[in-house]
């Protein structure tokens, strides 16, 4: 009993001494209990303190950095919460996968829309010769044989800087002007047949205004048997604008817009009046198969409708070029579709190439 009081006695003399110094420390340590309670804790809190202290920094300074790193953690955190929230919301993600599937779509049928292009804009060379492109096969043949597997690619660059930013918009605004003209009807996606078709030409205009310099410069590209844009596509957009006036990035401008309305009014205007009776899976959602076959319908309407002025769109685009070789050339959108109707028809003329985009726009609008 007396050896276990004196180690008590001695612990307890230990314990004090502990607390002494403790407090003795400039006041870095303030407990009340002995410093063997909370071990790991308490010496973390000492060191932490003792840093603070060492610091060559006077207190006013210290005292500032901290409530600038607490702003600064404050400000980021703010940030992170403001980019995730950007990134989640609904307009945000439409914009997105509107931009990739249109990359996506228009790469899978790049040989198909080049062969189209040749077909629409042969004419302003042929001069009553017969035209060198009759056919989808014989065209993908003679452009292999010549230019090789990159040349059935030829402009599809250009073309997917282009539709990224054009589908994303196109999408994005879609989504937008549903709920601005048509309210909480446009928010809930119950609109007539009319107001989708109001909501979607307005869209693809926005698209198409906004990006066309880069169409134009594509159609150049397409075009291009010579090498003279070959250089990329900020080179071909100066030659073009150096030689031909600024203006000229927007020929063909009015055509586009006239025909975006009926096209992509028409494809989503089809595509929300066939959405309803898709045949759906077990969580009610429409199926694959379903949206395949409404996508492709519906682009398939819209372009066929349009077509006329795509084919003058084209025309325009690459005629300075074409009518070296011709005494063609047309001064406005009338005049080439009344030119084109009466020396090529409308069949051969206006809706030169339509069978070869039907084929293109049934995957390219599904996918």
């Amino acid at each position: 009993d007396d050896r276990r009081s004196a180690e008590l006695k001695k612990s307890r003399r230990g314990r004090g001494r502990c607390r002494r110094w403790c407090n003795s420390r400039r006041g870095l340590v303030r407990r009340s209990g002995p410093c063997s309670t909370g071990g790991a804790e308490f010496f973390a809190g000492v060191r932490r303190r003792h840093i603070a202290m060492q610091s060559k920094e006077p207190p006013a300074r210290r005292t500032t950095i901290g409530r600038r790193d607490s702003v600064e953690a404050a400000a980021l955190e703010s940030a992170e919460v403001g980019a995730e929230a950007f990134i989640a919301s609904p307009a945000v993600r439409t914009l997105i996968a509107g931009g990739v599937a249109g990359v996506v779509s228009r790469t899978a049928v790049a040989p198909l829309e080049r062969v189209k292009i040749l077909l629409q804009v042969q004419g302003l060379s042929a001069q009553g010769q017969t035209p060198h492109h009759t056919s989808l096969a014989r065209s993908l043949r003679e452009l292999w044989r010549t230019e090789g597997m990159l040349g059935l690619y030829k402009g599809n660059t250009v073309n997917c800087v282009r539709v990224f930013p054009s589908s994303a918009i196109q999408f994005g605004a879609y989504a937008d002007l549903k709920t601005r003209l048509f309210g909480e009807r446009g928010a809930r996606g119950e609109l007539l047949p009319q107001e989708r078709l109001v909501a979607g030409g307005l869209a693809g205009a926005i698209a198409q205004l906004l990006t066309y310099p880069l169409d134009m410069v594509r159609a150049r590209i397409s075009t291009d048997m010579a090498g003279r844009y070959h250089n990329g596509i900020v080179a071909a957009i100066v030659t073009v604008a150096r030689d031909e006036g600024p203006a000229a990035l927007f020929r063909g401008l009015l055509p586009s817009l006239i025909g975006i309305v009926p096209y992509v009014g028409i494809d989503f205007a089809v595509y929300d009046t066939l959405r309803p009776h898709m045949p759906r899976n077990e969580r009610g959602e429409p199926t694959v198969v379903g949206k395949l076959c409404a996508g492709g319908f519906a682009g398939a309407c819209g372009q066929t409708v349009a077509y006329p002025l795509d084919t003058v769109r084209r025309v325009l685009q690459v005629q300075d070029v074409k009518v070296k070789h011709s005494g063609v050339r047309y001064g406005g959108m009338l005049e080439a579709l009344v030119g084109i109707g009466r020396r090529d028809g409308i069949v051969r003329g206006l809706y030169a190439g339509l069978t070869v985009n039907i084929v293109k726009v049934i995957p390219s609008v599904a996918i």
